[in-house]
């Protein structure tokens, strides 16, 4: 009778075995699509930074030629950077200050409601795009 027993319990073994690896291998898995996933974020994090410091230098071009050239661009289009990220920057007058000090063609229709500029400047890095916005 005792060796009936044994005889029958083999197979139970076999299959526990199975389900054991199977369970570690769903955890093997899900660990590995998490740092996956995890790395691709950390890598954004870089292009955003990059994206982010491409669009200040827009910002910082524009209030340049606002101040110190006697030439006036409204703003720049796709101008590229050493680090191949780009910037486009757009210059508005204020609605106030149409006619005074506005050195850039004037919009009547302009939107802007800062005392003297409006500059809204988009930096690109790859796929990821940061936008700097300001009003002075």
């Amino acid at each position: 009778m005792l060796c009936g027993k044994i005889k029958n319990s083999r197979g139970v073994s076999l299959l526990f075995v199975v389900l054991i690896s199977s369970v570690i291998l769903a955890i093997g898995a899900g660990v590995s699509v998490i740092v996956l996933q995890e790395t691709k974020m950390v890598k954004q994090v870089g292009n955003s930074v990059i994206s982010f410091y491409a669009a200040d230098s827009g910002i910082e071009m524009q209030l340049f030629d606002l101040y110190k050239k006697e030439s006036h661009e409204s703003g720049y289009e796709n101008v590229s950077l050493s680090n191949d990220s780009v910037y486009s920057v757009t210059a508005e007058c204020s609605k106030y200050n149409i006619g005074e000090r506005c050195v850039l063609t004037p919009n009547p229709d302009s939107s802007c409601d800062a005392p003297n500029y409006c500059l809204n400047s988009i930096g690109t890095y790859e796929k990821t795009k940061r936008a700097i916005e300001i009003k002075y």
